[in-house]
Order: C-alpha cells, then structure tokens, then sequence
C-alpha cells in the first residue's frame, strides 16, 4: 500500500520535473529567437519544449528499464505473465474442484508394494546399479498389477525416456555410498504425490540404512500416570503405542520409516493390562509406563514389538 501511494507521488514529481525542464528550454529558445526548418521562432520553442520533456522521460525509462528486471518484466513481459497466472488460477480451480469431490486413493509418501529391494553393504556400482534397476522394474510391475484399474482406477505408470540415467545417478549417489558403507541399504516404492481417482501412478524410491534402530531391552518412550479412580490403563497405552503416539514419534525420529514406525505391536505387558487398571485405579501416587524394545528393531523387521511395563514413580 504505503510502496504504491509511493510510486504515484514519485511519478507526478517526476512529470512536474520533466514539464519544467521543458518549459524552460522552449523559453530560452524562444528568447534567442531560433528557428529550425524555417518555422517560427514561438512554434520552434513549443517543439523543442515538447521534445526535451520527450527526451528526458524517454532517458528515464530506459535507465529504469536496464537498472530494474522488474520494470523490464513490466513492459516487455506483461501479457505473458498475465497469462500464466489466468493459466494457474484455471489449473488451481480445476485441482480444487477435483480434490474436493474425491478421495484421497494414496497419500503422499506412503508405501506402494510389499515389493522391496536390499543393496549389500560396500556394493560395488555395478552391483548396485543392477538392484536398483531390478527394484524399479518390479516396482513398476506390481503399482500398475494393484492400481490401475477398479477398485482404485488410476492410470497405469509409465518409465520416463531418460530412465537408465535417473537410476544410475540414483545408485551413485553421495548418500547412498555413505549408507553401504555402514550398513545394508532397503528400497522402498514409495508415493511421490497424492493420488486421486483418474490420476496417473506416480512413486519414487525411497532407501534407508538397514541398520540397529533400537536395540533389545531399550527403552523406546515412557508416559507418567497419575493414579486414581479416574485412571485409564488402556488410554495411556493408546497414548503411549497407539498411531500418533510416542513411540511412533520416538521411532521417526529415529529415522525409521512412517509407515513401520505406526505398526506397534505390544507382545507382553507386565503386569497385564487388566492388573495394570487395577494398580492405577486403587493407589496413590504416580506411575510411568515405559515401552522396551521387546527385539532389535531394524527397519527390515517391519514394524515396533515392544514389552510395556508398569512401575511407580519412587517418592
């Protein structure tokens, strides 16, 4: 706003400066009688007048021009701009329309095949190159075998042109050498977008280190508990390993993969869950329930099994 009222004081400014430039160089003109083409001295000092103040705005604008992209973009872009964003608004109506009157048939990011791939650790290139390429084609055979077509009606995905380069620079890539060179590397085909009916499939690879994410008997997440008749042993544990709870938190952050981070499974409670709701609900004081990593947990293993356990806060 204050930029705008800006730029229009600076504009009628700069016209009062060019008119009286103008002004004055027709009138000096006009005093020394000069002449041009044999007109008369008066018509002679409107010309120049009028071609100084021509003069000088044309000086400015080409300054303007050379100095400011944006003033260039302003005369020499305009309408191209102008119909690019008439493009974009029509494209963001119609993805609008569109997504809101359809559901969602893949969320961004999440897993598309039990298909998965492992490059050993200190592969060599070419070995490498060789797994991700047989990777992406069974990838590609099993998202068009499950997804195009009733009952989630997408449109069958096709490899583009430069595919042997995108996976070669894929395999070779800085990240993925430091990841064999610690440990084994898992593939995974996951979403690249959302996906809606009538869409065209559309994943990428994702790799992660196949190494120790949590070791056995390590305490993953812990939730403090205030005993009492209101206590609720099954709300705490919904809050501790349920979806969106700690121990998927704690497992993300740990590097392990959304959709394996939400897969907990409690294998062993201790006490039970029913002596657990007794516990809370007959004492006093406070309790905290801890979740152990009842194994290793790799990212290969798919999933969090977890041992919960009950025990009361001392003091």
């Amino acid at each position: 706003m204050l930029r705008g009222i800006g730029i229009i004081l600076f504009i009628a400014i700069l016209a009062g400066v060019i008119a009286y430039i103008g002004d004055r160089v027709g009138h000096q003109v006009g005093r020394k009688r000069l002449t041009i083409f044999n007109i008369r001295p008066r018509y002679t000092s409107t010309i120049i007048a009028v071609g100084t103040g021509m003069l000088i705005a044309l000086i400015i604008t080409l300054i303007a021009i050379f100095a400011s992209n944006q003033v260039a973009t302003a005369f020499f872009r305009l309408n191209e701009i102008n119909n690019e964003i008439a493009k974009a608004q029509a494209r963001a109506s119609e993805l609008e329309q569109k997504y809101g009157e359809s559901p969602v048939v893949i969320n961004v990011n999440s897993l598309m095949t039990p298909v998965f791939g492992r490059i050993p650790k200190n592969a060599a290139s070419t070995l490498r190159r060789q797994i991700v390429r047989d990777f992406y084609n069974q990838s590609v055979a099993s998202v068009n075998q499950q997804y195009a077509g009733p009952p989630y009606n997408l449109k069958r995905f096709t490899p583009p042109p430069n595919l042997d380069t995108i996976l070669n620079d894929y395999a070779d890539d800085p990240k993925m050498q430091a990841y064999i060179s610690q440990s084994d590397v898992l593939l995974f085909a996951t979403a690249s977008q959302n996906l809606y009916p009538h869409d065209q499939i559309h994943f990428g690879i994702t790799s992660v280190p196949d190494r120790v994410i949590a070791p056995a008997g390590q305490a993953i997440a812990s939730l403090v508990i205030p005993a009492g008749k209101n206590a609720d042993a099954r709300l705490a544990l919904t809050e501790l390993v349920g979806p969106g709870g700690w121990v998927p938190r704690v497992m993300i952050g740990h590097l392990m993969l959304p959709y394996f981070a939400g897969n907990v499974t409690v294998e062993r409670m201790l006490p039970d869950g029913t002596q657990m709701q007794k516990t809370l609900n007959s004492g006093g004081g406070r309790y905290i329930m801890t979740a152990f990593a009842a194994s290793d947990i790799y990212q290969h293993t798919f999933g969090v099994p977890v041992v919960v356990t009950l025990q009361r806060v001392p003091g």
